[in-house]
């Protein structure tokens, strides 16, 4: 089946809406003259048996008594042009105009008539009669006007809405296809714009008129979305690329020790020193490709995350316990705040590798001599840990992208300190699984400041 274009179908639409608006106004119409047709005529039949009864009732009184010669002449008690007749109560007809004996007699006698006549409309010698029959003081009588001429005027306003309305109709659709043409217009140049967009050109918008419109509002949404788009895909395109490089690395250092180690005959001191390179590098790219792919889960809303009850001070303490001894080794101190007992809902583990990345980086980039400060408190509904070092601290042009993934402030860091480059990444990842956040404060040469927020169980 063929689809039609939806101007087409917006105008086959009007057009069958404009068709029946045509066919339901001019029934009306027709309806309506017609019944105006009746009852003028019926008003006037009814003020002409007035008259009728006037005469009778004033001969009869007056006079005794009716001759019959008196009601041929009809122009003492009618109006011309009108036919008639009249009948006695035993139903013979005392009186007949000529046009009125080929009109068929009445189905009911003067006594089973309605005082104001019975109305009905007949054919006779081959017209239409308007005919009241009613009673009077002598009997019975008809009185009837011939409804050619109004039937003429009916008959011409229904051939010319018939000729016109298609003619109406026409013009009516051409005009309606005409403007959904215009109206549709921005759609077509919507389609144009939007099929230029691809991967390698997201930068493309669609044209905003400044109408404010629903036409525009679509534009302004779809270049919303184009946007995000552009910036997914360029996060898409940067993780990719970034990955690549980080394992290319490892796999590189893993393939020339092997084929080094393969190179010549060596003693086994040195290919243990081999070996253990590899293994090194091995577990290097371990962790990187387990961490990508916790992210990739996490993207895919498919991390797993336990929700068990647990005390946060505890998990704190434990992790503050394992850190000391990185803090010890870099010549830190690393100093233990008050820890409020809190009860939340979460994974231990994921927990404990929140907290274990945001000391493991305070401790990285503070210089020795240095301290970091952990503390727990609650606040309202929720609980706060807090990092605070007094290292390097990072400048505020990288505040808004230090959990964007292989994000480095500088380009060394992560390699001289054997990161990644996903920690933050990771972290920011947890507490949102949590449904938490992390903020940071930073001023650089003074140190920085991690605070993780979460909700009470």
């Amino acid at each position: 089946m063929i689809a039609l274009p939806v101007r087409v179908r917006l105008t086959a639409w009007y057009a069958a809406i404009l068709a029946g608006t045509f066919a339901a106004a001019g029934a009306g119409v027709w309806w309506t003259i017609r019944e105006s047709i009746y009852r003028t005529v019926d008003q006037d039949l009814r003020s002409r048996l007035l008259a009728l009864r006037r005469y009778l009732e004033m001969e009869v009184s007056e006079n005794g008594g009716l001759r019959i010669e008196e009601l041929a002449e009809p122009a003492a008690f009618l109006p011309a042009g009108t036919d008639y007749r009249i009948a006695d109560p035993h139903g013979r007809w005392l009186v007949q105009s000529p046009a009125s004996r080929k009109w068929a007699p009445p189905a009911a006698g003067a006594s089973s008539l309605p005082a104001l006549g019975k109305i009905e409309t007949i054919e006779a010698g081959g017209q239409s009669i308007r005919l009241l029959s009613a009673p009077v003081p002598i009997g019975t009588a008809q009185l009837g006007l011939p409804l050619d001429a109004f039937e003429k005027m009916l008959r011409r306003f229904t051939w010319t809405g018939l000729l016109a309305s298609p003619l109406l109709l026409l013009l009516a659709s051409a005009g309606g296809y005409w403007m959904s043409r215009r109206a549709l217009e921005p759609v077509d140049r919507i389609i144009r714009t939007a099929e230029q967009i691809e991967a390698r050109n997201l930068s493309g918008r669609l044209p905003l008129r400044g109408s404010g419109d629903e036409l525009d509002r679509l534009s302004g949404t779809l270049n919303s979305m184009f946007a995000r788009l552009d910036e997914a895909f360029r996060r898409i395109t940067q993780f990719t690329a970034d990955a690549s490089h980080e394992l290319r690395t490892p796999v590189a250092i893993i393939r020339t020790t092997a084929e080094l180690a393969r190179t010549k005959p060596r003693r086994e001191a040195e290919y243990a020193q081999a070996l253990d390179r590899i293994l090194n590098e091995s577990e290097r790219a371990t962790r990187m490709l387990d961490d990508l792919m916790l992210l990739a889960r996490a993207d895919a809303r498919s991390m797993d995350i336990a929700r068990e009850p647990l005390d946060l001070a505890e998990v704190v303490r434990d992790v503050c316990s394992n850190a000391d001894v990185l803090a010890q080794a870099a010549g830190i101190r690393l100093e233990k705040g008050p820890f409020a007992e809190c009860a939340i809902e979460g994974d231990e583990h994921a927990l404990r590798r929140l907290l274990l990345i945001l000391l493991d980086n305070a401790v990285k980039y503070t210089p020795r001599g240095g301290h970091v400060t952990v503390s727990l408190r609650r606040r309202d509904s929720a609980v706060e840990v807090r990092i605070r070092d007094t290292g390097i601290g990072i400048p505020e042009e990288h505040l808004p992208h230090i959990y964007e993934r292989f994000y480095r402030v500088s380009k060394d860091r992560s390699r001289a300190t054997g990161g990644t480059g996903l920690g933050l990444s990771i972290a920011r990842c947890i507490a949102e699984q949590h449904g938490g956040e992390i903020s940071l404060t930073s001023t650089p040469g003074v140190g920085s400041e991690f605070c993780v927020r979460l909700p009470l169980g």
